[in-house]
């Protein structure tokens, strides 16, 4: 039994040392407990704070809600007032089919006033041969310019000359007159001497 009771001894001790240990560790986390106990709030302090941050949130949100309604409300107004003037605008294929009639109508006019001049140049194209057939060449017509040039410039000659020789019978004949009045006076002169009398 020597060896049994050893053996129990030791377990004995092993278990005190064990409990020792428990019951230090048990304090400790008593102590650590109590500290974090009086270092946190209370449950009620608690409940009161996430009363009061549930609300704050709470308003907020219904703030946010309240203004994304109205901005939907808007958006949807706007969006039925597009609608609305797409109502009164044409479709895409009966824009197009407008645009078409009137590019076809303006072609179909451009081609016959394209024919139109077509034809009036081909008649004033004619019209200009058959003239030119009938009238003298350019050579003959400058011939004929040339010659009655030539021919009034020799008659222009004689009447310069006339003129000429006429002038200078005047002029001398203005001088004899002149020389013959010498001692006549002026007519300011004889103004003058009336008016003194």
């Amino acid at each position: 039994m020597g060896d049994s009771a050893d053996k129990h001894y030791e377990e004995i001790q092993a278990l005190k040392l064990a409990h020792s240990q428990h019951t230090d560790a048990s304090a400790r986390h008593a102590k650590g407990l109590n500290d974090a106990l009086t270092k946190h709030a209370s449950v009620q302090e608690r409940m009161t704070y996430l009363e009061k941050m549930l609300g704050d949130s709470a308003d907020k949100h219904a703030a946010e809600v309240r203004a994304l309604k109205d901005a939907h409300s808007k958006h949807a107004q706007e969006i039925s007032e597009v609608v609305k003037a797409q109502t009164h605008h044409a479709s895409v294929p009966e824009r197009i089919s407008y645009l078409e009639k009137k590019f076809g109508d303006s072609a179909d006019k451009h081609a016959r006033e394209l024919a139109a001049l077509k034809d009036a140049h081909d008649k004033h194209a004619r019209g200009m041969q058959n003239s030119s057939d009938m009238d003298a060449t350019m050579e003959e017509r400058i011939k004929y310019v040339e010659r009655l040039l030539g021919d009034s410039a020799d008659s222009h000659t004689k009447e310069l000359k006339a003129l000429k020789a006429a002038h200078d019978k005047h002029v001398g004949d203005l001088t004899d007159l002149r020389m013959a009045h010498g001692g006549h006076a002026s007519l300011p002169d004889r103004m003058n001497y009336l008016e003194k009398l």
